[in-house]
């Protein structure tokens, strides 16, 4: 092997250099071609297997632990191909990574082909303003790593790379190597500066507007019913439902009729799913996205002052 690629680029193997490999036990030499390569600043050994072992993802976390210790770089493993079950298992113990061309968890380089050179706009993704509203109004991310994140958000790895990268290419966080290999996610500000810094990144979470000629149970309270919960303005007779896409699709496998047409039920279908701040309703910045075009000089009036009495 000469090459492998990392997010699109082709990144030049060399042979791990002999002084180092002599201090190395011999059943890591026998069971793998040690190579290294350098990528956005960083020197990593990469781990080639030499036949068709079978470490199990908990080895081969010790492996790469005791392989680091030993040069003071991080090591990857790498694969000509790996099923998807296969690289969860390996996610979930933090091993490093490279599928062939197709594929890199290299958390501490946010290394992700698919995700590697985007341009992402001045809009945040749905995904990034989840991360960014559960950190404003749920539970402070600050300090946490990517795996941590998966863990207690509704989205996989590649997506959560993705919308980290992008909070660091908008300047409204950045990651960190704190005392370890592993970058953690930092805010670039506090709570009221970066709702400030973010107003013109948002995005209206409605993503269709849809109704019904029942009253529903399902989703959540939104609309002018969860303003007044947050205020004194009066509720909808019939109170909005929102929903995320996944219950709308059981919805519609429902012998429920569905329509554009205005009718009974309001039903919102949102691009992210609701973050849990209070149960049962929408939480306060989303509420106040999907309703800041309502011109009716009440729902203005409670918007302001909602946002204006947010716990920051």
């Amino acid at each position: 092997m000469d090459y492998i690629v990392i997010a699109g680029q082709k990144v030049r193997l060399s042979p791990l250099p002999q002084k180092e490999v002599k201090g190395l036990w011999l059943g890591l030499i026998a069971a793998f071609e040690l190579l290294c390569f350098e990528f956005n600043g960083t020197k990593m050994a990469l781990l080639v297997s030499k036949g068709n072992n079978t470490y199990s993802p908990v080895q081969r976390r010790k492996i790469s632990q005791k392989l680091e210790a030993a040069l003071n770089m991080p090591c990857a493993f790498y694969f000509n191909d790996l099923p998807t079950y296969e690289r969860d298992r390996l996610v979930g113990q933090g091993v490093y990574f490279i599928v062939s061309s197709t594929f890199a968890f290299i958390p501490s380089l946010l290394a992700n082909r698919k995700t590697g050179k985007r341009n992402f706009g001045e809009r945040l993704l749905p995904s990034t303003q989840y991360v960014l509203f559960y950190h404003l109004q749920f539970r402070s991310l600050d300090g946490l790593s990517l795996q941590d994140l998966i863990e207690v958000m509704p989205y996989k790895y590649s997506t959560l790379s993705r919308s980290m990268q992008q909070l660091e290419a908008l300047g409204l966080a950045r990651f960190e190597a704190m005392q370890s290999r592993t970058k953690r996610l930092l805010f670039s500000a506090d709570n009221l500066n970066l709702w400030q810094k973010a107003q013109p990144m948002l995005i209206a979470p409605v993503q269709k507007v849809l109704y019904s000629c029942e009253c529903l149970t399902e989703g959540i309270v939104g609309g002018i019913s969860a303003l007044s919960h947050y205020s004194m303005l009066a509720p909808e007779e019939i109170s909005t439902r929102v929903l995320a896409s996944e219950q709308l699709k059981a919805l519609e496998s429902s012998e429920l009729d569905l329509t554009t047409y205005e009718d009974i039920q309001r039903i919102e279908v949102w691009k992210y799913p609701p973050i849990p701040t209070t149960p049962g309703y929408v939480d306060r910045l989303s509420l106040y996205l999907s309703l800041k075009n309502d011109h009716d000089p009440r729902v203005e009036k409670e918007l302001e002052t909602m946002i204006e009495n947010m716990p920051w």
